[in-house]
């Protein structure tokens, strides 16, 4: 029997974030290659620093690759509806 799903706010914020990389990944019709290595740098780093124990995240910068993310990739229906849900898991977005 497989182990249970974690289901912490966390968990589930990582598996959106990994979703993002994955339809960045795949899509060859609309993102240029360029905009796919600097969103998934952007993503990277985005997830590193929410992996920091909330008191101690730098909210600024955060918030301020949410923006990038949200700009550069908010035309694309999926990602742009996973970065929306995002805000759910992020109070200060």
């Amino acid at each position: 029997m497989p182990a249970p799903k974690d289901r912490s706010d966390f968990a589930v914020m990582n598996r959106m974030i990994d979703h993002i990389r994955l339809l960045i990944a795949v899509d060859d019709e609309t993102i240029p290659v360029k905009r796919k290595l600097e969103t998934q740098a952007i993503l990277k780093e985005f997830q590193a620093l929410l992996a920091v124990a909330p008191e101690a995240q730098e909210r600024g910068r955060i918030k301020a690759y949410y923006d990038i993310l949200c700009r550069e990739l908010g035309a694309e229906a999926d990602v742009a509806a996973l970065l929306s849900s995002l805000r759910n898991y992020i109070s200060y977005i």
